[in-house]
């Protein structure tokens, strides 16, 4: 490695570190992911399937012991299937209690490089990072 300022890296050799250890980093995460979901996230999945079975069995929402408690939640999920139909629903019912409306990031970002005023109400914040990209060897 040919070394600059007596010790100091070159941008390139920087560069190349920066690549080894994102890839080291994501590989490791890879691993520390798996070895979570094997240990952990697969048998507690399985106590907590246990536990809701019981729960069920005796016809009850929680039940205490000496260790804990443990209790029924109910979970739910709301994904839009169709925007178009949805918006239009919004739209025709009035009903926009039913819609969270946040702020466009793309729009938003055309009405500045457009050198126009963003709505009042939005906040916007830019600054500036490095982007590594590994080269073709």
């Amino acid at each position: 490695m040919s070394q600059m300022n007596g010790g100091e890296k070159t941008p390139t050799e920087k560069v190349a570190q920066y690549i080894e250890l994102r890839n080291l980093k994501r590989a490791a995460e890879a691993k520390y992911k798996e070895f979570c979901r094997v240990h952990y996230d697969e048998p507690m999945q399985e106590l907590e399937g246990e536990l809701l079975n019981y729960l069920n069995s005796i016809g009850a929402d929680s039940i205490s012991s000496k260790m804990g408690t443990v209790y029924k939640i109910l979970h739910t999920s709301v994904t839009t299937a169709d925007g178009s139909d949805f918006r239009q629903y919004v739209i025709d019912q009035e009903a926009w209690d039913v819609a969270d409306w946040r702020p466009n990031k793309t729009m938003i970002n055309e009405l500045v490089a457009k050198g126009e005023p963003i709505p009042p109400g939005v906040n916007r914040s830019a600054f500036w990072k490095v982007g590594v990209m590994k080269g073709k060897s």
